[in-house]
């Protein structure tokens, strides 16, 4: 951000308009030549197994490949979502008992000033804070053995 203020400041801002411009149309230009490259060479792979073996056999085999090859990709992309999933949902579950330790810590002071509530609602903050981490600890078990 400070590089680009910097920038900008300069008034090498179209510059750097220019040359983002640039890079943009030669990777665009890259990808699409990749991508004919290899339709070509799955085309060029399609007519040696057509001549070898015939046009319907190949084509029956370059589907079987190509189906097969479409559900490992989506096996691999379920199977990485689930693990995010569970991943955001223990950070959730952390990020929760940070909040409720810190909001305990902050209202300690603010309650034991007060002359009449004094220690006894510490106590009952510190007790509360207690129980909801057993709660926490439990629950986590509980998951791990399901």
């Amino acid at each position: 951000m400070a590089q680009l203020l910097t920038l900008l400041l300069a008034g090498e801002a179209s510059d750097l308009k220019r040359r983002l411009r640039s890079a943009l149309i030669t990777y665009a230009l890259a990808a699409v030549a990749g991508l004919l490259a290899l339709i070509f060479l799955v085309v060029a792979i399609y007519i040696a197994a057509a001549y070898r073996w015939g046009a319907v056999q190949a084509a029956i085999g370059f589907a079987v490949v190509f189906a097969l090859l479409a559900l490992i990709i989506f096996g691999a992309h379920r199977i990485s979502a689930r693990a995010y999933q569970r991943q955001q949902r223990m950070r959730r579950a952390e990020n929760a008992t940070l909040a409720a330790g810190a909001s305990a810590a902050a209202a300690i002071p603010a309650l034991l000033g007060k002359k009449k509530l004094g220690a006894n609602a510490a106590l009952l903050v510190l007790a509360g804070l207690g129980g909801y981490a057993a709660y926490r600890q439990f629950e986590q078990r509980s998951r791990k053995d399901v």
